[in-house]
């Protein structure tokens, strides 16, 4: 075969691969998958997160958002509480200690159970997209044992 053969077999072939590559890169989809990604990216998770979790395109996402009124800024605002008219313009102040120290005793709790169970939550959490929840708790449990581990080291500075 001469070269100018097989240069409109390559052309044909080019012009093929070039128009399955421009329906390749097409995603649709369902609403099923668009309620998840929606559940996922409202509970706090970032956006390039949820798109690459849910395999859909980051724009599209951000661009369904806008219009769909579900963006960060939009949940704020419906969220924004105001006070009810005739309340008090200042929230209210928290109990002084004084009542507190009126209040009884929680009921001791080993910090062990308490932080697996909290991580036990976290992980249930994660696999439910609930992923602002869970980085919150997970704090919590890292706060709690750093206070624990002070606690203990204090006690044991004051028997010596």
């Amino acid at each position: 075969m001469t070269a100018q053969g097989v240069r409109p077999l390559l052309t044909q072939a080019h012009a093929i691969l070039s128009r399955m590559e421009h329906h390749r890169l097409r995603k649709y989809r369902g609403p099923e998958t668009w309620a998840r990604v929606r559940e996922a990216y409202v509970a706090g998770e970032s956006a390039p997160s949820v798109a690459r979790r849910f395999d859909v395109g980051l724009s599209n996402l951000r661009r369904r958002a806008m219009a769909e009124g579900w963006t960060r800024s939009c949940i704020a605002e419906q969220l924004d509480l105001k006070p009810a008219a005739g309340a008090l313009a200042a929230p209210p102040v928290l109990a002084p200690l004084a009542l507190l120290a009126t209040e009884p005793e929680p009921p001791w709790v080993d910090p062990d159970l308490a932080t697996g169970r909290a991580l036990r939550r976290v992980t249930w959490l994660v696999s439910e997209g609930r992923a602002a929840e869970a980085r919150a708790l997970a704090k919590a449990v890292e706060a709690m044992n750093r206070m624990w581990v002070a606690d203990s080291f204090r006690r044991e500075m004051r028997r010596r």
